[in-house]
């Protein structure tokens, strides 16, 4: 017949027994919290950043580059035919936008602008 514990045996074992399992639950966080920073760490050092798209932007990025670029164009510089054309453009592309202009339109704007122009 095995022996039984007594009192003062079971008091005994609580003052390991409490103490072992607070340990374990706080190492048990501990350990958690090592490995989430661990795990950030690891995801971190091995994280590559993609270059932008630099070619491509939105449609709406290309329309307000075109319009900056062709409300930069030196009109008295241009000669009369193509001021008033361009003068007329400009007017059109403020009240309906750059979507209104034809592929045409948009053509002759661009070549009238200073970088198409070799100034």
């Amino acid at each position: 017949m095995p022996p039984q514990l007594g009192i003062g045996d079971m008091g005994q074992m609580m003052t390991i027994l409490i103490p072992a399992t607070v340990a374990a639950v706080l190492g048990g966080f501990a350990l958690r919290i090592w490995y989430r920073r661990w795990k950030q760490q690891r995801i971190e050092a091995n994280r590559k950043v993609e270059a932008p798209n630099s070619y491509y932007s939105s449609r709406g990025v290309r329309q307000q580059e075109d319009r900056e670029r062709w409300h930069s164009i030196k009109v008295g510089t241009l000669h009369p035919l193509n001021r008033e054309e361009v003068l007329r453009l400009l007017d059109v592309v403020d009240e309906d936008g750059v979507s209104s202009l034809s592929r045409k339109d948009r053509l002759f704007l661009d070549n009238m602008t200073l970088p198409r122009m070799g100034v």
